[in-house]
């Protein structure tokens, strides 16, 4: 219920607002009665009304006299004048103090109610209105480190518009940083991705801060920074230069030693970071992170727990001497190895032709991706022609490609290509075992059952479901014979039975077995027995070679 008070020098108008309405049905309760300004005056300090009704001509302070030193008081109550005047200088002057209604003598009931509800409606609209600022002032208050975060999460990807009033907002967000001579670094814990969900909630966060705690402590006063941590899960310091670039990156990466050697000595916890370089205006923040990032990236090249700048790493010349010449040798290699199901030779083949020729220091990190992206380009090629699904390698369908993405040195590169490998070697090697007997004999009956005809290695491996180049690999490993050599040797052996044993002419026997041409038929059977047909037909037998 609000409160309500009354003051005007004649008691029969006091006494006529207050008791001729019934205030209460529109919830609002008369507080108070003044004859005088003073007297209203005390009343209202003591009573802190929401609305005051008043003459404005009074004894000791009259009604203007009064508006005054209530506003310098209670700037918010809501004030009615009423008067016998109608001058104009009166109403403006009111309107002035923020009088919100001038009602003049005589006075009508229904015309006082009407202007009380209406002050009653805007004092529970503002008290609402009040009410739901607090309530969101309370949440960006309790919110604002998560809105600090945000909003410099937003300027280091270049999200954020820097304007003139850049310094309103990082007032707000307490960042301590200048407009000018602006540089990024980010620490970030090496093989993150591979840790437990239980370790990440809770010792990953703790590991930041103590990041956080020491880069506070160690960069030198004289460079403003301020720390925070990414949506990459890294620690990232936006810092302010002094004159002199080089010594602060020299200071900045002195810093980032301290803090890997501490969390290696004190927790065994292995931490690398990123320096990007310094630009004049902050608008180029962005820059800088990304260039830091990039210089992260190289922990591909330059292995973990490693410091690294930019201007250090970042391939500068556009020789390409870093260029594997015979990459496709080697990725023909690993494809012919991967066939033989030896995963011994892909590791040694990977260690001794890619991994060796990587080590240089002048490898950008991008192009040993690629590298091993097209290795696992040649694998999946072979799996592919083998019929084995990518998800039959790992139980659950995966990325394979991602995964290149996630390792963050050429040990850890390798070490997992190398895995995959061993997985698809030893799939082919359980198939060798358990279908190479059957797929053979059935390769070789289909070749006794058409030598009537040229049979092709594709027209065989159709038959038996297998790709050409497989079924060609484990025909020779199975039969110890290539497979042209073995229909040509069986195609003999029947030419052979039907000149012992049948009265058909040469030509005859050359149709029958599928050649088109008696004389390549009768220089194809002398090699092998080393007799023309007609020499073994006449003696029955082969001459001993």
């Amino acid at each position: 219920m609000l409160k309500m008070l009354i003051a005007d020098d004649e008691q029969i108008i006091v006494e006529g607002i207050r008791a001729s309405i019934d205030w209460k049905s529109f919830d609002i309760c008369v507080a108070g009665t003044a004859k005088n300004g003073v007297e209203a005056l005390d009343m209202a300090i003591k009573l802190h009304p929401e609305i005051i009704i008043t003459d404005i001509k009074m004894p000791g302070l009259n009604g203007l006299e009064l508006v005054k030193e209530i506003r310098k008081l209670i700037p918010c109550v809501k004030i009615i004048l009423i008067s016998a005047y109608e001058q104009f200088d009166f109403a403006r002057e009111a309107i002035e103090l923020g009088v919100c209604s001038y009602i003049t003598k005589p006075l009508k009931k229904q015309k006082i109610i009407e202007e009380v509800i209406k002050l009653r409606d805007l004092i529970l609209k503002e008290k609402t209105e009040k009410e739901k600022n607090n309530k969101y002032e309370e949440l960006y208050l309790s919110n604002l480190p998560i809105l600090r975060e945000h909003y410099l999460n937003s300027l280091i990807i270049g999200k954020t518009r820097l304007t003139g009033d850049y310094g309103k907002q990082f007032t707000t967000y307490d960042i301590d940083i200048d407009e000018n001579d602006v540089g990024v670094f980010v620490c970030s814990i090496d093989n993150i991705e591979d840790t437990s969900e239980e370790f990440f909630e809770k010792s990953v966060q703790i590991i930041h801060l103590r990041i956080s705690e020491m880069i506070q402590e160690l960069i030198p006063p004289e460079y403003r920074k301020t720390i925070f941590q990414s949506y990459n899960n890294e620690v990232v310091t936006i810092f302010n230069a002094s004159s002199d670039h080089a010594a602060t990156i020299k200071d900045i990466a002195l810093t980032a030693e301290t803090i890997k050697n501490t969390l290696k000595r004190e927790i065994d916890i292995s931490v690398s970071a990123g320096i990007g370089r310094i630009y004049p205006q902050l608008k180029e923040v962005a820059e800088s992170y990304q260039e830091a990032v990039k210089a992260l990236n190289y922990r591909l090249v330059y292995g973990n727990n490693a410091v690294l700048y930019i201007d250090n790493v970042e391939i500068k010349n556009t020789k390409r001497e870093y260029m594997i010449p015979d990459l496709s040798d080697i990725l023909t290699s690993v494809q012919n190895i991967l066939w033989t199901g030896k995963e011994e030779e892909v590791r040694k083949l990977v260690s001794n032709r890619i991994d060796s020729l990587l080590k240089g220091k002048s490898i950008p990190y991008y192009y040993v991706q690629q590298v091993y992206c097209q290795l696992l380009s040649t694998l999946l090629r072979t799996t592919y022609e083998i019929n084995i699904l990518p998800e039959q390698l790992y139980g659950t369908p995966v990325h394979l490609y991602g995964e290149i993405f996630k390792r963050q040195t050429m040990e850890e590169m390798k070490d997992w290509y190398c895995d995959l490998a061993s997985r698809v070697c030893s799939i082919i090697n359980e198939r060798k075992t358990a279908r190479s007997g059957y797929v053979i004999k059935m390769a070789v009956d289909y070749i006794k059952d058409h030598c009537n005809k040229d049979i092709s290695l594709g027209e065989v491996a159709e038959h038996v479901n297998l790709n050409p180049s497989y079924l060609s690999r484990i025909f020779k490993e199975e039969t110890g014979t290539q497979f042209v050599e073995y229909v040509r040797k069986v195609k003999m052996e029947m030419a052979k039975e039907l000149l012992r044993n049948t009265n058909k002419k040469i030509y005859g026997i050359c149709e029958e077995l599928g050649y088109q041409n008696v004389q390549y038929f009768s220089t194809i059977f002398k090699n092998t027995t080393g007799m023309t047909p007609l020499e073994f037909k006449k003696t029955g037998k082969c001459q001993e070679l």
